[in-house]
């Protein structure tokens, strides 16, 4: 499998940047994990949106799934002139007054994410867990048949990622908030603790994500480096990475 980053940002991008979005491809299979703020313009930048076979969104906050509503036009419009195949999209149907703003001339089949009711494209399945946050939210688990790899979205700690993050050849965690200002009810992983979940599941390679744009990114790796002492990245916009 091939994971390219196409924002790392949350809950704002950087100058330039863009919010949570990653492209993951197996052979000729593409899906797209999340599409926040900036994302559209980048995924442009490596393919076509006829080639994307399923677009999975672990939750319905902006940072994640913004641009869906800039890419229902892209495909719906081109819908009138051509013709353009649906795309399936996978999301939490708990806000369904947003859930139905999100489409437009059919650019998109609406399914729901459930726990325990993986999904199938291709040589690909894809399973979810639900993760500790504000809304309903799903970590993300791809298999290829050999490899694993788990997105862990956005969440607070919980024992559970660890058990879904098992074994990982792969392990692609938010880390959104530095130690010195992680608090009881901060709804992030700070980095410190993505590392501690990754020692725990026993993961092959960490790669942090959802970094917050005012921070320094030496101190976010530091912080990592003091609980996980294998393979570590931080995500670079455009950067692709093999499973």
């Amino acid at each position: 499998m091939k994971l390219t980053v196409l924002g790392n940002n949350g809950p704002y991008p950087k100058a330039g940047g863009a919010c949570s979005g990653y492209l993951l491809e197996e052979g000729e299979t593409k899906i797209l994990l999340d599409c926040g703020n900036g994302v559209l313009s980048t995924l442009l930048k490596v393919c076509d949106l006829e080639e994307i076979d399923g677009i999975f969104l672990s939750h319905l906050h902006s940072d994640h799934m913004a641009d869906i509503l800039i890419m229902k036009y892209a495909i719906g419009i081109n819908k009138n002139n051509k013709p353009v195949k649906s795309i399936p999209l996978y999301l939490p149907m708990e806000d369904m007054d947003l859930v139905n703003r999100l489409n437009y001339n059919d650019a998109f089949e609406i399914h729901g994410i459930e726990e325990g009711k993986p999904v199938d494209i291709n040589d690909l399945s894809i399973d979810f867990k639900k993760m500790n946050h504000p809304i309903e939210t799903y970590g993300i688990r791809v298999k290829n048949g050999e490899k694993v790899m788990v997105y862990s979205a956005d969440t607070s700690y919980n024992e559970e990622l660890v058990t879904f993050a098992s074994d990982a050849d792969l392990f692609l965690c938010e880390s959104g908030v530095l130690e010195e200002d992680l608090t009881e009810t901060t709804p992030h992983l700070s980095p410190k603790q993505a590392g501690e979940i990754a020692t725990k599941a026993n993961v092959e390679r960490l790669i942090l994500t959802h970094f917050y744009p005012e921070y320094r990114l030496d101190k976010i790796a530091n912080e990592a480096q003091e609980s996980f002492d294998s393979e570590l990245e931080l995500s670079e916009p455009m950067k692709t990475y093999f499973v």
